[in-house]
């Protein structure tokens, strides 16, 4: 979620920086203004020496800080006069904002005018007054008045030190500071407390520690210099006067001790020290400010008028600054509104520091926004659950192998997945939300049972013709637990036609075997009565010789249909090796040419470097099959006419790892109708056949995950191609 803090907020983003630039630079040099202002009046009202009121130096930083004024005065004037110019939409409430700064401005030109008026009025008014006759009196008598109170501050010390190194003296204090350290150090304690020192310590003649008291808040330690001792080795005590601490430090030498110094610290009262200092500078200052009067006036006039211009800054800039506090909130909440009209729901508006009615409108408003960006993230996510759940279902039936068809209670389709439009070959999308029945009419007479079957489903198998080829499919029409229902449909011919193959293989068993054993008997016995009796019939014996042949070429018709269905019942299982496709399609077709002499079967077209995995014997029966398929087609009529130049011509192919092999004739060609059943057991359109050559065919080629195709002739011309798919050896293919 976005939080918005201006109406541009890219624009926002690069101003920004500049914006916090030129404030922090406005504002250090407001700041160093205002130090140089106070510093100034400072030294004019109480300076002396190079930084005296009426100093050359003090004069010339006045006239450079009134040019760092006057900048800072035409950078808030050129300030004001844009925001007053500018009337842009992109701006927070702009007509607001020129509004409350100019009421700020206004009223802050009231306090700098009085300032100054005040300014000019203590100027006038009082400055002689300073240089006054009592004014000088006064000074001289503060700074008189400083020294006595330093004098008795410093006697007071001196009058403490004397008594106390008398009672350290004594010989107890001597022996306990030898032998009682501790008890040295408590009595050492008490004599600095009563006496009223920060702390006391006893050092030797380098300035080392031999014992110490001190109380809070005591000065840090100093050691006194080489001078200090000298003068306590005379018998004085030495006085040492920090003044910015306010501070006496003590130093008297302890006689009754070896190399020992009693050296005492305490802080002068009332400031004494201070007050000194201060009066004594006070009237060094008012002698000089009394002798440069005219740099004096100077002075003072220039740091009236810097100060007044500060005033006047600093309240126009408060209240361009008050004026941001109140209208920018105002603003972003009235750009964040149009943002939500828009449509967008991810504003937040920043908090505000300050607890107010404007604070409280701007919680309420990031609440409301986040309220509706939830909902409105529900309704999304609901939607695109839905959709979810569409699309998975979408991919669930474009990846079935079964035919899916939704339809509503018009009969309307809804939904079709891929494998319906394959299988009843139609385009998916023209057929949403057309009628079933205009585009699948074959299941008519299952949805005219609708009705009857309440919410029972309906079970039926249809079958129609697609591409010449006869489809078999099973369908189910379920009620969806609306007013609709769905259309499920597999392709069941497959099925149906290994069904039948796997059943007339158990017949053509069971055939061979019933057959096969009183075939030799008959023919035996036909032999047997041509050579007993063939010289005993003399009535018709050309008669009794054409039976007896025909019972033998017959039992010999029946002995070779029986051999076939052997063959097909009985097929062995493929030793799969690898073989040169080309050499394996020249022996072939050599044996069928010597078959079909009349036949030109021609292999030009061959690939030598194929190489297939196959079983060679079985691969060669199948192709012994299609060519005399193919020659014995060549031989029929066309049209009624007779095939004057009959030809089958052999060619192979590589196909990804697949390898080709087409035997084309120039015959009638495959039917158009029930194509697909050529393939099926004792399925035959010749007068004369088993109908089994195809059907083995497609039997050795299933065994060699290879494929039987029948095909038209692609250049056009009359005839029929059949299309043998062998898969390529590894190493070859590789």
């Amino acid at each position: 979620m976005s939080v918005y803090s201006n109406t541009n907020q890219v624009a926002e983003r690069f101003s920004r920086p500049l914006n916090l630039l030129s404030s922090a630079i406005f504002g250090a040099l407001y700041a160093l203004t205002i130090s140089v202002t106070v510093l100034s009046a400072f030294f004019a009202l109480s300076g002396a020496g190079k930084l005296g009121p009426a100093s050359q130096p003090l004069y010339y930083i006045l006239l450079f800080n009134l040019i760092l004024i006057i900048g800072l005065a035409i950078f808030i004037g050129i300030k004001l006069l844009r925001l007053m110019r500018k009337s842009s939409t992109d701006e927070f409430a702009p007509r607001l904002h020129v509004r409350f700064a100019t009421l700020f401005s206004g009223a802050a030109i009231l306090p700098a005018i009085i300032v100054g008026v005040f300014f000019a009025i203590v100027y006038s008014q009082g400055i002689e007054n300073w240089f006054s006759p009592v004014v000088e009196t006064a000074v001289n008598k503060a700074a008189i008045v400083a020294e006595a109170a330093f004098n008795a501050e410093r006697d007071e010390v001196v009058s403490e030190i004397r008594p106390m190194a008398i009672d350290l003296n004594q010989p107890e204090a001597v022996e306990q500071f030898v032998g009682g350290p501790i008890i040295y150090t408590n009595y050492l304690r008490l004599q600095a407390e009563h006496r009223f020192f920060q702390s006391a310590y006893i050092i030797d003649n380098h300035g080392t520690i031999l014992s110490l008291t001190e109380f809070d808040g005591a000065p840090p330690f100093a050691t006194p210099t080489v001078e200090a001792f000298e003068a306590a080795d005379s018998g004085s005590i030495n006085l040492h006067f920090e003044n910015d601490q306010n501070l006496i430090r003590g130093l008297y030498k302890l006689q009754s001790y070896e190399n020992a110094y009693l050296y005492v610290a305490r802080y002068a009262t009332s400031g004494s020290l201070l007050n000194l200092v201060e009066a004594q500078n006070a009237r060094v200052a008012y002698r000089e400010a009394n002798s440069q009067r005219g740099r004096l006036t100077r002075s003072f006039v220039l740091v009236y008028l810097e100060i007044a211009l500060l005033v006047l800054i600093g309240a126009v800039w408060v209240g361009l600054a008050a004026a941001n506090q109140v209208v920018l909130p105002i603003g972003r909440l009235a750009q964040a509104a149009h943002r939500v009209r828009d449509g967008d729901l991810s504003v937040q508006l920043l908090p505000s520091s300050q607890n107010d009615e404007v604070a409280s409108l701007t919680r309420d408003f990031n609440e409301m926004t986040i309220r509706l960006a939830t909902q409105r993230s529900d309704l999304i996510a609901a939607h695109d659950m839905a959709e979810q759940r569409r699309r998975f279902m979408e991919t669930v039936f474009s990846g079935v192998s079964a035919g899916v068809f939704g339809i509503n209670s018009e009969l309307d389709i809804t939904l079709a997945n891929l494998s319906a439009c394959e299988l009843l070959n139609l385009d998916a999308e023209k057929i949403a939300g057309k009628n079933v029945l205009q585009v699948a009419p074959i299941f008519k007479s299952l949805i005219d049972q609708l009705e009857d079957a309440a919410l029972s489903p309906i079970h039926s198998i249809v079958e129609f013709e697609k591409k010449n080829q006869q489809l078999i499919l099973n369908v189910i029409i379920t009620p969806d637990g609306g007013n609709g229902y769905v259309i499920t449909f597999d392709d069941m011919s497959k099925i149906v036609s290994d069904q039948r193959s796997a059943a007339w293989r158990e017949v053509a068993r069971r055939i061979a075997h019933e057959i096969r054993n009183p075939l030799t008997p008959i023919q035996l016995s036909a032999e047997r009565l041509r050579r007993k009796y063939s010289k005993e019939i003399t009535t018709s014996p050309d008669v009794f010789d054409r039976c007896i042949n025909t019972i033998i070429r017959q039992v010999g018709d029946i002995g070779h249909m029986v051999d076939e269905f052997s063959s097909f019942a009985r097929m062995p299982q493929p030793k799969i090796e690898s073989v040169n496709l080309a050499d394996l399609v020249k022996e072939t077709a050599f044996s069928q040419q010597v078959s079909f002499p009349d036949v030109e079967i021609t292999t030009d077209d061959l690939d030598m470097s194929i190489m297939v995995d196959c079983d060679s014997r079985l691969s060669s029966q199948a192709l012994l099959n299609i060519l005399k398929n193919a020659a014995e087609s060549t031989s029929s009529s066309i049209d009624g006419q007779a095939n004057l130049n009959p030809h089958v011509r052999i060619r192979t192919a590589k196909l990804g790892k697949c390898a080709l092999l087409d035997v084309i004739d120039n015959g009638p060609g495959w039917p158009s109708n029930n194509r697909q059943k050529l393939t099926e057991p004792y399925f035959t359109t010749r007068q004369k056949g088993t109908g089994l050559g195809l059907a083995i065919v497609k039997r050795i080629m299933e065994d060699h995950n290879g494929q039987l195709e029948l095909l038209d002739r692609d250049d056009g011309k009359t005839g029929a191609v059949a299309r043998l798919i062998f898969p390529r050896t590894k190493q070859e293919d590789s």
